[in-house]
């Protein structure tokens, strides 16, 4: 047996862990033998034993050693742990002992090691273990373990400085928290913790934090905040705090360019809001690309109570119930307590596979079968949203049309379905100026004309409203050029920041005004540029992206760009840190489509194939399929999806969404020359027509 098979953990609980996953509480002195071997490395054997045994003749003490590391053999099933010759104590080289590898990773630099070497959450070295009878090892134990905590903060803290310098606020904030839970007294954590909730856009969440730490700290140390923390919650409420510069070759973008301060030149609008919301209306924001809607929406909705967020995204429209299906599993992920009834569940596995299996249910033939179907949206909409007041809905303009007919019963049933003295949930949804679908159009005119619904519009900002947005950045320079940002950006909030970030990252924000910029009101070329700065690989994990649109997640991509897991999450944490994918989407729209335009005719059908491949092999939706293939120009391969999918959704789904698709693949046959299965597939559309009017 060999002792590389077995590994030995002092950070915590001392114990063994052995090669068949058997596990040996490891006793008080062989546990302390270890760790010192582990960090002081080879030692005379006389002077440890000294150590454990202090008040024992020197004869007394090497007999105690000698039976020592006999348990240790046996304990370990005769693995050789520790070496020993008539004088010299060593550790067995292949043994892996925790505080060994955390130690040599921390005098290497290498953070992420560090982190690695804590094997349970727990990691006071021989936690639980006190030496009142051996001093000299006491005072040993009492500063190991001091030089432990520092390994482990410095590590913590040079990890967070690393995600949120990447733009990688999510596992930024997890590390805070985890530290912040285990030392809820450390101000240096909770510090981090409000900070990255604010630079997510959760100030609520980041204030909350700072009463918890004071909170900690008035029970566990009788003190208040350090004038640091107390400063950085300030600066949170007024919503002007900037993050510490971080040492770097890499331009740190502030948090106030990330996510200005102030929302400016809004007034207006917010008091349209506020009397919509007196009203009890559904407010629906409007504005073109870049203005600001989703920002004001989650700005007006933390004013006004607890809210959660949605979204569609771009392709929904192809895919029906794409757009509903997300907005469940988005809320199922938020209250994973919430259990649904077994039959809303079955009813809601039509769109939703893993609720469980929607191929034994009857086809949705009957106008009962149709309403139980739609009852179930009501039921799961009302229990998803119990924890909420509002829900903000963003990029409506995508809604597929399925989903929209869902939404617009649940709308109608949902104050029957509330019970007495609940205030019921609110709603605010954001679209796109002029680019809703007509069926969209219809129903929020309906809304509006019977005074439930309420549409506001948000314009571009004035160039006194520019000047307050940048002066509220705090940037050195900037203001010099606030007349200029809003000549060339037309005053929309996005150009303004996008501007401001393309001259922080060239270095121009303290010089005079470029004359080199693309025209005024474009931002495509600012886009385009940050693209070209990208590595090969993580441009086309953008592109991959921005096809595949909502179906888009990186374990598609080995498969789709030929390249590792390795290089892949590189080309992530760049494309994150560039602020064009957060979290698996496009930071914005416009981003996705600086990402399309800047791919050719050639490049678009060439990536569509490969993704359409991909999405073969892992037996994807067939809807998906036929839609890749298609924008592959292979219709031949794409005509069997689309049938499939028309043959599914007639099954399973509302009668007009098959027919549509039975349509689309008429059309297609026709093109091609396939006449007699146009016509059959012409049948089935009247057919499924013909019972969706019945």
């Amino acid at each position: 047996m060999d002792g590389s098979q077995w590994r030995a953990q002092v950070l915590g609980l001392a114990q063994l862990w052995g090669p068949d996953g058997q596990r040996v509480r490891l006793e008080r002195r062989a546990a302390v033998a270890l760790a010192w071997l582990a960090l002081n490395g080879p030692s005379l054997k006389s002077s440890l034993s000294a150590l454990l045994w202090p008040d024992s003749p020197p004869s007394t003490a090497r007999n105690n050693m000698r039976q020592l590391l006999r348990r240790l053999r046996l304990a370990s099933g005769g693995a050789p742990l520790v070496d020993a010759d008539t004088e010299r104590l060593a550790l067995a080289e292949a043994l892996r002992v925790d505080v060994a590898v955390m130690k040599g990773a921390a005098e290497a630099r290498q953070a992420a090691q560090v982190l690695e070497a804590l094997w349970s959450e727990e990691y006071s070295l021989l936690a639980g273990y006190d030496f009142d009878d051996c001093p000299e090892l006491e005072r040993w134990l009492e500063g190991a373990r001091a030089g432990v905590d520092g390994w482990v903060r410095e590590a913590r803290e040079a990890r967070i400085a690393g995600f949120t310098l990447d733009g990688n606020w999510v596992d930024a904030l997890e590390l805070a928290q985890q530290w912040a839970r285990l030392e809820p007294e450390s101000e240096q954590a909770g510090r981090h913790v409000m900070r990255l909730f604010y630079l997510q856009g959760d100030r609520g969440a980041a204030l909350a934090a700072f009463e918890r730490l004071r909170a900690a700290l008035s029970r566990e140390l009788d003190v208040s905040p350090l004038p640091e923390t107390l400063e950085l919650a300030r600066d949170i409420e007024k919503g002007s705090q900037r993050p510490r510069t971080s040492p770097s070759l890499r331009v740190l973008l502030p948090l106030t360019v990330l996510r200005p301060p102030v929302l400016v030149g809004r007034e207006a609008t917010w008091r349209q809001l506020e009397e919509g919301w007196e009203r009890g209306q559904m407010l629906f924001i409007s504005g073109v690309p870049g203005s600001g809607k989703s920002r004001l929406a989650e700005e007006f909705a933390t004013a006004r109570g607890r809210w959660g967020r949605i979204e569609a995204r771009i392709g929904d429209q192809d895919v029906p119930f794409a757009s509903q299906a997300r907005a469940f599993r988005t809320q199922l992920t938020r209250w994973p307590g919430v259990r649904l009834p077994d039959w809303v569940r079955t009813e809601l596995s039509r769109i939703l596979p893993e609720l469980g299996d929607p191929y034994l249910l009857p086809p949705l033939h009957s106008e009962p079968a149709m309403l139980r179907f739609y009852e179930a949206h009501v039921v799961a909409l009302q229990m998803l949203h119990e924890h909420e007041d509002i829900s903000v809905a963003d990029d409506i303009q995508y809604w597929d049309k399925a989903s929209s007919k869902a939404f617009t019963y649940a709308l109608s049933r949902l104050p029957d379905a509330v019970a007495s003295g609940v205030k019921p949930l609110r709603f605010i949804d954001c679209y796109r100026r002029g680019e809703l679908a007509p069926y969209a159009q219809m129903h929020i005119q309906q809304l509006v004309e019977l005074g439930m619904a309420r549409i506001v519009e948000v314009d571009a900002l004035t160039p006194e409203d520019v000047r307050a947005m940048v002066a509220s950045m705090k940037l050195p320079g900037a203001e010099a050029h606030a007349e200029s940002l809003a000549r060339y950006t037309g005053g929309n909030p996005l150009y303004v920041v996008e501007t401001l970030k393309h001259l922080l990252e060239t270095d121009s924000l303290e010089k005079d005004w470029p004359h080199r910029l693309p025209p005024p009101g474009r931002v495509g070329h600012l886009i385009q540029r940050r693209l070209e700065r990208l590595s090969p690989l993580a441009l086309q994990l953008a592109r991959l992206a921005a096809l595949a649109g909502g179906a888009f997640r990186v374990s598609l991509a080995p498969a789709v760009l030929q390249a590792t897991s390795e290089d892949l999450r590189g080309a992530l944490g760049e494309l994150e840190a560039a602020q064009v994918l957060m979290d698996e989407r496009f930071s914005h729209d416009l981003v996705l489509e600086g990402v399309r335009a800047s791919m050719s005719a050639a490049d678009m059908r060439t990536l569509h194939g490969h993704l359409a491949t991909a999405l073969e092999s892992e037996r994807a939706p067939a809807i998906l399929l036929a839609h890749h293939w298609l924008e592959a120009g292979q219709v031949e391969r794409a005509l069997p999806h689309l049938l499939t999918s028309a043959h599914s959704d007639e099954q399973v789904l509302p009668p007009e969404q098959a027919a549509d698709h039975y349509a689309r693949a008429a059309a297609l046959m026709q093109s091609i020359g396939r006449l007699e299965d146009a016509a059959r597939a012409r049948a089935s559309e009247a057919r499924c027509r013909a019972r969706a009017s019945a």
